[in-house]
Order: C-alpha cells, then structure tokens, then sequence
C-alpha cells in the first residue's frame, strides 16, 4: 500500500522526551493538510490543551 511514509522519532520541544510519530498519525496530520512534523509529545499536546481550554488559568478541582 507505499503511502511514502515511515515511521519517526523526534524530540518534544517541551519536554525534551523522545515520542513516536506513527506512520498513522503522519497519515492523519497529511489529511488535515498540515505539512511539518509535530513539536510535542501527546502527554504535553494534552497538557498545553487543558491549560487553553481553561484559557490559561488556574482551575481548582
């Protein structure tokens, strides 16, 4: 099925820890039509998420 893509190891921009960027998920991100390569690992995607959802501010749970 060569989609042309192959499986990746990059380094997260936050928190300097090596992540996987699957041959699925640069399927994914082509679909979407970005063009560059992720910055961050899931776990800190999803932190950076939370905190703008909360738009920045601190939440008590």
């Amino acid at each position: 099925m060569g989609s042309g893509f192959q499986t990746k190891i990059l380094i997260c921009a936050d928190c300097g820890e090596e992540f996987v960027f699957t041959i699925a998920a640069q399927e994914y991100f082509a679909e979407k039509g970005y063009t560059e390569d992720p910055k961050l690992c899931k776990s800190c995607y999803m932190q950076k998420k939370r905190v703008k959802k909360t738009n920045g501010r601190e939440v008590n749970a």
